[in-house]
């Protein structure tokens, strides 16, 4: 049985079972997974099994088709049916060499949290049985390349405000998160971690040595998370709180993927401890990147042509043209961020 490090685990297994095909049935798929697949010298077709119930949408169709297209070794499908198994099963020479089943979906999320998802054996007993499984699902399935998206409607919101965000639908779950703090500023908080120079003061004035000059991190208020609790993952609460979760562990654990408007994908941490709701349970406060802090700040400071390290401030995103991001839930820990610019 397997509970840690899966990731590693499922992308670099032919390594060792030397297998020259990887056929995978999950319920959902993640792009930052499907990227790094692709990168690895094996064969890997890929059902995504859930897409029938996902909120898929143009962005993160061509996202999978993009993946498809610009790769050698991966090819990904759809399934028609629900189906919301977990399998990875190796082949060598059409005979199947092992097979890994559980609960981890392949995915970021799935993937990326040690303890949270397991996957195990499957004795070669059962391989026939399993694999005939997998083909079926196949055979139900359509190659993301022929597949033709359908117009979904949204349940709108009525542009529901809350506080400095805003509420767009509520199937799917969709929203716009200001980027300023709670004051409606960027100055003295908000986006901004620490500003530029040596000695690296945060928006509190206080000396941050420890903190990248990139680090940003983006406020989620309580208001947004009461209002719209489906946007985020459990609810908007903060499992993490009182289990022992420290500073050495936020850095490698990934509850969500964004996709951005132009195609890039940040893994993402919904993090920190905010209000609390029920006895023990608090809300998520905000999000960075994981696996580093600094890798979303870079982004936004590129897409908004500003120097590194530099803070965050009125006239940038004036310049720019908005202070906010649209979130769209598309499948469990997977977004659509859009941060993009209409042209005028």
């Amino acid at each position: 049985m397997y509970c840690e490090n899966l990731e590693n685990l499922v992308l670099k297994r032919h390594h060792s079972n030397r297998a020259d095909e990887l056929l995978i049935l999950g319920g959902y798929i993640g792009f930052k997974p499907l990227e790094r697949i692709s990168k690895e010298e094996i064969n890997t077709t890929i059902i995504y099994g859930c897409m029938a119930k996902s909120n898929l949408n143009k962005e993160g169709h061509k996202k999978y088709l993009e993946l498809t297209k610009n790769s050698n070794n991966l090819e990904v499908f759809y399934q028609r049916k629900y189906n919301h198994s977990k399998i990875y099963c190796w082949l060598r020479n059409k005979k199947v060499v092992q097979i890994f089943a559980g609960s981890a979906n392949f995915s970021t999320e799935g993937l990326c949290n040690d303890y949270q998802e397991v996957l195990f054996d499957i004795d070669n007993k059962y391989f026939e049985e399993t694999y005939t499984f997998v083909e079926n699902a196949l055979s139900d399935s359509q190659n993301c390349k022929e597949f033709i998206l359908p117009p979904k409607k949204e349940k709108k919101s009525s542009k529901e405000k809350t506080s400095l965000d805003q509420i767009i639908s509520y199937s799917p779950p969709k929203a716009k998160l200001s980027l300023r703090s709670s004051l409606g500023c960027f100055e003295k908080s908000g986006i901004n971690i620490n500003k530029t120079g040596k000695k690296r003061i945060n928006q509190k004035g206080k000396k941050v040595s420890h903190v990248n000059i990139n680090d940003c991190y983006v406020p989620i208020r309580s208001s947004l998370i009461d209002k719209l609790p489906d946007l985020f993952p459990n609810k908007g609460i903060n499992v993490n709180i009182g289990s022992g979760w420290g500073r050495d562990k936020k850095k490698s654990t990934t509850n969500a993927e964004f996709l951005f408007d132009d195609g890039e994908v940040i893994e993402i941490n919904f993090q920190q401890k905010g209000p609390e709701r029920k006895k023990g349970q608090f809300l998520y406060k905000g999000f960075r990147s994981s696996r580093s802090n600094a890798i979303l700040g870079k982004y936004l400071r590129k897409r908004m042509n500003i120097k590194d390290g530099a803070p965050f401030t009125e006239l940038d995103f004036k310049n720019y043209g908005r202070d906010n991001i649209e979130l769209t839930l598309l499948a469990e820990g997977q977004y659509f961020a859009d941060f993009g610019v209409k042209k005028q």
